[in-house]
């Protein structure tokens, strides 16, 4: 209500409605097919023109009364509730977001940057699971509220209904129903056989893309499908009889095609050994009616273990409970130490790589265990307290969707599967094997800063290392590759230049070098995964970059601090996209070394010309072409051999013959240069 006028209200709903004769009459200001369900309004009591509506996308702003409103599409704000990734390299993120339909996103681009060029959708869904099929990512299995699911084609844009039973609510009584569905019902892929388990008070399976589905297990909820049970209806174990139970988790085993594990909204574990044909309840003991199985995961190391995450805030209890068993469920251990309320669980996942890792969601974080669930503790980092409803591992990131927050991904989390308490002072961890890339560094005009957009990862490899106190000298990292051959060394001494900085550009978009850190603590440097352009070129000396890319093979870093030398091999792969033979490569890097070698003698020239007097500067120039009034000088040379370098470098294939005759050209121009400063006494 207007502070300054009663008969001005407003009415936040699926739509907006205004009325000015104190709510006898009502318009929609705001509405579908927007999509929004409009939660909250503020008006200023100063000025009732300035509002602030929230909504399920984000808030918008009007500072004219309602007359026109800002977007909110300037917000990363999604309220995502599952995510999965899929197998392509770069692998996409996929997930369902309230009100907003479904989003996929790429974890890096060719640009540089995330932004909203790089979303899609794959169909109106907006709170359910989605599952890709493991032999092409273009098929996308979606699940909506109620029951609804579509396979969705991303080359033609075809969503078929497979829902098992297309009509949905026509019975009244929900005891009545041929199928009970939650608002997100489990979907899943199994790992083993590829079958596809949808979840009701039943679950179900399909092998043909959900044409013909099989209903393969009893009620799995503890209810009994009668109508007009006496008793009170707000008590727990007659809602379970009413039919208000429904199956909320399915996790098929990593192991074996056909056995499977279910958990109920209402309390129950199920597991089927046998494909279906006979279930046991393997619930834990104790635990209470209503409490919600939001997730079961399978082990990737044993067979019989898993691990289920429990949400009971329903019922008032926000404790946070996480159960293992490793017998199959005939026994359960609690755990969920170190964790508090009121951080429920919604999620708990295994590390694939390392046995006892765990992850848990939570409604206010992400929490880790390195003990297998003995104890936690918080995996926040920079993340803002936010209820995350999901997470998968996929390589070596982990990735989670918030509820209001959207996407986040944690990059090269590679460190934390060598979290040992027997680490040392000085500590290198094993780098993750990397992917060379060779992206065009320019794409056209970015968004502006004001936009949502993040970062791509870092192009390179990860080198991550440890000092329990703070190194007293210079810590240093080098590359040597397979002939023991130093091709890049840095320090924590290196004067770094601050980056591409030049004409016209704001600080904002100036990305500074990486710095090698001699801090107490965790440390990283990203290394380019290129060879260190010679001292006196630009770019160049310790710390300098834009040389060659490695090839493809295994690299040797090595750390030097407070007298120690660690070192850890380094895998570095082609680009899975990329056509480049192994032949194409090394001619390009054989050519880049030659270049490489003339600027090194160019930078010696330079330095001693610069020595020399007049007569030396002029010789020594100061950039720019060939030519220009005081002739030809070695900076022109150099500026060839640059340019020869930079075309040769642009793309994964062997140099073109132009940078070849620029090369040769700029070689002929230095040894001229070269000559006459042999002559200047």
């Amino acid at each position: 209500m207007n502070p300054k006028n009663p008969d001005d209200v407003w009415i936040p709903n699926v739509a907006v409605y205004h009325s000015l004769d104190g709510g006898k009459n009502f318009t929609i200001n705001r509405g579908a097919p927007g999509g929004d369900d409009y939660r909250i309004i503020w008006m200023d009591s100063a000025d009732p023109r300035h509002m602030i509506l929230g909504s399920d996308q984000g808030t918008n702003i009007s500072l004219n009364a309602g007359k026109s409103w800002s977007s909110w599409y300037n917000q990363p704000t999604a309220q995502f509730y599952h995510v999965i990734t899929d197998n392509q390299f770069p692998y996409w993120i996929y997930g369902s977001q309230q009100d907003s339909g479904t989003a996929a996103v790429p974890n890096r681009t060719n640009h540089g940057e995330i932004d909203a060029r790089d979303w899609i959708s794959f169909g109106g869904e907006e709170s359910g699971y989605v599952a890709i099929y493991p032999k092409d990512p273009n098929i996308v299995y979606v699940g909506n509220t109620n029951g609804a699911l579509n396979r969705f084609d991303k080359r033609t844009g075809e969503a078929q209904n497979i829902t098992p039973w297309p009509m949905r609510g026509a019975r009244g009584d929900i005891s009545q129903e041929k199928y009970r569905y939650p608002w997100t019902s489990p979907l899943i892929f199994s790992p083993v056989d590829h079958a596809l388990y949808w979840g009701s008070q039943y679950v179900m399976k399909t092998v043909d893309g959900g044409l013909h589905w099989d209903t393969i297990s009893p009620d799995l909820t503890g209810a009994k499908n009668r109508i007009g049970i006496d008793g009170n209806i707000n008590d727990p174990a007659v809602k379970i009889q009413q039919g208000y139970g429904v199956v909320y988790s399915i996790a098929p085993s990593k192991f074996k095609a056909g056995e499977i594990w279910a958990g109920s909204d209402t309390g129950l574990i199920h597991l089927t050994r046998d494909g279906g044909k006979t279930w046991s309840n393997v619930t834990p003991p104790g635990l209470p009616a209503w409490s919600k199985v939001s997730q079961i995961d399978t082990s990737h190391f044993d067979a019989g273990t898993a691990y289920a995450s429990i949400d009971r805030h329903r019922m008032e209890d926000y404790k946070p409970y996480i159960y293992r068993t490793r017998d199959y469920g005939k026994t359960w251990s609690l755990i969920a130490g170190g964790l508090e309320e009121p951080a429920f669980m919604n999620c708990v996942r295994e590390d694939p790589v390392r046995k006892g890792l765990l992850y848990g969601c939570t409604e206010l974080g992400v929490v880790v265990s390195f003990d297998d669930g003995q104890n936690w503790q918080s995996l926040q980092l920079n993340l803002p307290p936010v209820s995350v409803r999901d997470l998968t591992i996929h390589g070596d990131d982990l990735v989670i969707a918030t509820h209001g927050r959207a996407f986040w991904v944690l990059d090269d989390m590679a460190p934390l599967r060598q979290v040992d308490d027997k680490i040392s002072s000085t500590y290198l961890y094993k780098p993750a094997p990397v992917i060379r890339l060779n992206p065009e560094s320019f794409s056209g005009t970015p968004y502006p800063v004001e936009e949502p957009k993040a970062k791509n990862p870092a192009d390179g490899a990860m080198i991550d290392y440890y000092f329990k106190s703070a190194p007293s000298g210079e810590v240093v990292i080098e590359v040597l590759d397979s002939k023991n051959q130093v091709i890049r060394k840095v320090s924590s001494s290196d004067r770094l230049s601050p980056g591409g900085r030049g004409g016209a550009i704001a600080d904002v978009w100036i990305t500074p070098p990486p710095r090698v850190n001699a801090k107490s603590g965790m440390n990283r440097y990203a290394w380019d995964l290129r060879y260190g352009m010679p001292e006196g070129v630009e770019g160049g000396g310790r710390g300098g970059s834009r040389g060659p890319q490695v090839l493809p093979g295994n690299y040797t870093v090595r750390l030097i601090a407070d007298g120690k030398t660690l070192t850890e091999t380094l895998k570095v792969a082609m680009d899975p996209r990329s056509v480049a033979t192994a032949a194409d490569l090394q001619k390009q890097l054989d050519f880049s070394l030659q270049v490489m070698a003339s600027l090194k003698e160019g930078a010696d020239a330079m330095r001693q010309a610069r020595s020399k007097g007049p007569e030396g500067a002029a010789i020594a120039g100061s950039g720019g072409g060939r030519g220009g009034s005081g002739g030809p000088t070695i900076a022109a040379a150099m500026n060839e051999l640059n340019t020869a370098l930079s075309v040769a470098l642009s793309a994964d294939r062997q140099p073109p013959a132009s940078a070849v005759q620029l090369f040769e050209q700029g070689k002929r121009d230095l040894a001229e240069q070269v000559a006459r400063l042999r002559a200047v006494k």
